[in-house]
C-alpha cells in the first residue's frame, strides 16, 4: 500500500512538474520568423537579424526587425503562420538630417501627448527617414517618419514614429535599438 502511495505521490508530481515546464514554454515562447523567408520576400540578401520591433503599420503590432547597411526591414512576428501576416513588410530606409523646413512637424511630433508624460526625458528628435510599406509585392504607403529618442525608466529608447497628432504610427525599437539604429 505505502509503494502504491509513493507511485501515485510520484506519478502527481510529473504531471505537475511537466505542466509548469509546459506552462513555462508557451508563456515564453516567441517566434521568429525565418530569414531566408524574409529574404525572399523583400529580396534582399545577408540580411542581419535585429529582433522585436513594436509596430503599428502591419496587421499586428507584434514585428520583427532585420537590417542591412542601408534599410532596416520590418516584418510580421507571425510570419511563419501564412495568409495575411507573410505578404506585408515595412522599409526604413536610412536617415537624412533634418532642415528647417522640417520645423513644423518636429513641433507637432514634441507636442504629442505620448512624449509629454512625466516619464518620458531626454526627448530628442534625430533624423528623418522614408518609411515604405509593401503589401502583396506593391507599395501601399510611404511617409516620413522621424527617429526620436528618448529616456524612459532609466533606459534610452529608439522610436520611428509620424508627427501626426491624430495618427498612432509607429515603430518601437526599444532599448536594445537605441544601441544598434542611433547612428542609422
Amino acid at each position: 500500500m505505502k509503494k502504491r502511495f509513493l507511485m501515485v505521490l510520484a506519478g502527481l508530481a510529473a504531471v505537475f512538474v511537466i505542466g509548469y515546464l509546459a506552462m513555462l514554454f508557451i508563456v515564453s515562447y516567441e517566434p521568429t520568423p525565418d530569414q531566408s523567408d524574409v529574404e525572399e520576400m523583400v529580396h534582399e540578401r545577408g540580411l542581419v537579424d535585429f529582433g522585436e520591433v513594436e509596430g503599428a503599420f502591419l496587421l499586428t503590432p507584434r514585428n520583427y526587425g532585420y537590417y542591412d547597411s542601408e534599410n532596416i526591414y520590418v516584418v510580421e512576428q507571425y510570419l511563419d503562420k501564412g495568409g495575411d501576416y507573410s505578404n506585408q513588410y515595412a522599409v526604413i530606409e536610412k536617415g537624412t538630417a533634418l532642415t528647417d523646413a522640417d520645423e513644423p512637424a518636429i513641433e507637432e511630433l514634441t507636442a504629442k501627448e505620448t512624449f509629454q508624460n512625466d516619464y518620458v526625458d531626454d526627448f530628442q528628435v534625430l533624423s528623418k527617414h522614408r518609411v515604405t510599406v509593401y503589401k502583396n509585392e506593391e507599395k501601399t504607403e510611404e511617409h516620413w517618419f522621424f527617429k526620436v529618442s528618448y529616456k524612459y525608466d532609466g533606459d534610452y529608447s529608439l522610436t520611428f514614429v509620424l508627427p501626426e497628432t491624430n495618427i498612432e504610427n509607429r515603430f518601437n525599437f526599444f532599448a536594445e535599438g537605441y544601441e544598434q539604429f542611433l547612428q542609422f
